[in-house]
């Protein structure tokens, strides 16, 4: 066969070129917190514009710029670091009680159904109770001082703890569970290798729940067993119609709330990076 030698095959497409680390960054998490620090933004904008226009009374709902000016006054003459201390030794020793009891025990709950059984009356009954009207036992039993409070605090994040860590391991995957049997794995190391990190999002979801669980409940003990705290300080403030200082509180506790649940996402992600795959 004659004539012009067989055309050299066209090259591939050149692939197209991956998004530089800022646009990646952007297209994961930029957008997101531009929406939500702009929702915040146009909020407090608007707070502002409303008690400055007289259309909010500053007796009822004071304004952000009154209350940035009561928390500085509060920071420079150092009234406020008491309060802080005392709410925070009342939620750190609550919230960790629960944790070291609640997780133990909902992992067994999950894994034994004696276990189950046994328990399960009790975690119903006390997960369908207010938790707060044991705050008059707790104070005739453990006294008005610290203990109490971090009774209430404990009774309130426990049971959050203990119903999403059984929760957690009732989706463990059984087939994960017999092949680790088949490969004569113990009890032990099927509970650290395969249940706990399955369990994990569970229990970091039950953290997360149980810290708003436990702030309510530091507020709801020092309004009515102790003279300083945060919750101690926003009663003070209510009664003398101090709305400044009583939002001053509020910030601070929606605040720690806000941090706290941001470091609990991160750790997840840590602890269980499988939860948040994302495309890039």
């Amino acid at each position: 066969m004659t004539g012009r030698a067989a055309s050299v095959p066209a090259k591939d497409p050149a692939p197209a070129r991956r998004p530089g680390g800022f646009a990646r960054w952007w297209r994961r998490s930029g957008f997101s917190a531009l929406l939500r620090f702009g929702s915040i933004a146009i909020f407090i904008a608007a707070w502002e514009i409303a008690s400055r226009a007289g259309l909010l009374d500053p007796l009822f709902a004071s304004s952000p710029s009154l209350i940035i000016e009561k928390l500085g006054d509060m920071i420079a003459d150092g009234s406020i670091w008491p309060h802080v201390a005392a709410s925070a030794t009342i939620a750190a020793l609550g919230f960790g009680l629960s944790v070291l009891v609640g997780v133990p025990l909902g992992l067994a709950m999950g894994r034994s159904k004696t276990v189950r059984d046994v328990l399960e009356p009790f975690t119903t009954a006390l997960n369908a109770s207010p938790q707060v009207a044991f705050l008059p036992l707790l104070i005739i039993w453990l006294g008005i001082g610290l203990s109490s409070k971090v009774a209430l605090v404990f009774l309130g994040s426990f049971i959050i703890m203990v119903v999403n860590t059984e929760a957690g391991v009732a989706q463990v995957d059984r087939r994960l569970v017999e092949t680790a049997r088949s490969f004569m794995a113990n009890e032990r190391q099927i509970l650290m290798k395969i249940v706990l990190p399955a369990a994990m999002p569970y229990i970091i979801a039950g953290m997360r729940l149980g810290i708003g669980r436990a702030l309510v409940m530091v507020v709801v003990a020092e309004i009515y067993a102790a003279t300083k705290g945060l919750g101690y300080l926003i009663f003070q403030a209510g009664g003398l119609y101090d709305t400044a200082q009583v939002f001053v509180g509020v910030v601070i506790l929606a605040g720690a709330g806000v941090a706290l649940n941001a470091f609990l996402r991160w750790l997840e992600k840590r602890l269980a990076p499988w939860q948040h795959v994302q495309s890039e």
